[in-house]
C-alpha cells in the first residue's frame, strides 16, 4: 500500500502562498464549482481551458505541484483502464479499420480521463492548501443561516473534520505498518501484481490498526474528551478581504466564460 503515500486527497501541505492565504470559504465555494465545471465540459477545447486554469491555480499554490504529479501518476492504472474500456466497448467509428477498436470510444475515453484527472487536481488543491480545521469552520460559516431552522450545523462541521482527517490517518497507519513489517527499507514493489500482492499482505493488519484507532477515539469521546484536539491546531481567522472577493468573482467569471462562451 505504498501508493497511499502518493495520494494527495485529504492531505494538507502548510505554506504561505496566495492560495494558502485565500479565505477557506472562497476555496470551499470555488474549487468544488470548478470540479462540477470539469464534468460539465462538452468539448476538448473547454477541457483544455480548464486544464490551463488548473495549472494557474496550482502555480498560485507554490508547492503542491510535485504532490499533484505523484498523485496523478498513482492513478495511472485507473485512467488506463477507463481509456481501454471506452476504446473496446464504445460504439461508433472504427479505428484502423478494426471493428473491435472504436475511434469515438478513444476520444470519449480521453475526455473522461481528463475530467477525472482535473477533478482530482482541483479537489486536491482544496485540501492541500487548507487545513481540516479551516475547512470545517468555513463549512460551518457558510451553513450558519441553517441554524435558524434548528439544523445541527455544528455537528455537521465536526463530522466533516473527522472525514477530512480519515485519509491522513489511513496513510499514517499504512506507512507505519509498512515500516514495522520491514518493508520501509526495501525497494518498492515493481509492477501491478507486485503492488497488488503488497496491498493484500497489508490489508488485514491495516484494518485491525484502523479498528484499534477508532476504538481509542470512541473511548475518548465517551469520556467527554476530544480525540483530535492536538490535530485541530489553531485555526486561521475567517475574514473576507478584497482579494478574496476578487478571486471569487474571477473564478466564477472564468468558469462561466469557459463553459458558456467556448465551443
Amino acid at each position: 500500500m505504498s501508493f497511499l503515500a502518493d495520494i494527495p486527497l485529504g492531505r494538507f501541505e502548510p505554506g504561505d502562498s496566495p492560495l494558502h492565504r485565500l479565505d477557506p470559504r472562497v476555496k470551499l465555494l470555488l474549487l468544488p464549482a470548478l470540479v462540477m465545471g470539469v464534468f460539465a465540459a462538452r468539448s476538448p477545447g473547454q477541457l483544455t481551458a480548464l486544464a490551463l486554469l488548473a495549472f494557474g491555480v496550482a502555480w498560485l499554490g507554490k508547492g503542491p505541484g510535485r504532490v499533484l504529479w505523484r498523485g496523478a501518476w498513482a492513478l495511472r492504472h485507473l485512467l488506463l483502464f477507463t481509456l481501454l474500456l471506452h476504446l473496446f466497448l464504445s460504439p461508433g467509428r472504427t479505428l484502423f479499420g478494426l471493428q473491435w477498436l472504436s475511434l469515438d470510444g478513444l476520444l470519449q475515453g480521453g475526455m473522461v480521463c481528463g475530467q477525472l484527472l482535473l477533478a482530482v487536481v482541483f479537489s486536491s488543491l482544496l485540501t492541500l492548501t487548507s487545513s481540516p480545521e479551516d475547512l470545517a469552520r468555513a463549512f460551518q460559516s457558510l451553513l450558519s443561516p441553517l441554524r435558524r431552522l434548528g439544523l445541527p450545523v455544528g455537528e455537521w462541521s465536526g463530522l466533516l473534520f473527522l472525514v477530512l482527517r480519515f485519509i491522513p490517518i489511513l496513510r499514517e497507519e499504512a506507512l507505519a505498518l509498512r515500516e514495522k513489517e520491514g518493508r520501509g527499507t526495501e525497494p518498492r514493489s515493481r509492477g501491478f501484481w507486485g503492488r497488488a500482492r503488497e496491498a493484500r499482505l497489508l490489508l488485514g493488519p491495516l484494518l485491525a490498526a484502523l479498528v484499534a484507532r477508532a476504538d481509542a477515539m470512541a473511548r475518548l469521546l465517551a469520556r467527554g474528551e476530544d480525540p483530535l484536539g492536538e490535530a485541530r491546531g489553531a485555526a486561521s481567522p475567517l475574514g473576507l478581504r478584497k482579494v478574496d472577493l476578487l478571486a471569487l468573482v474571477a473564478g466564477a467569471a472564468c468558469l462561466i466564460l469557459i463553459l458558456g462562451g467556448m465551443p
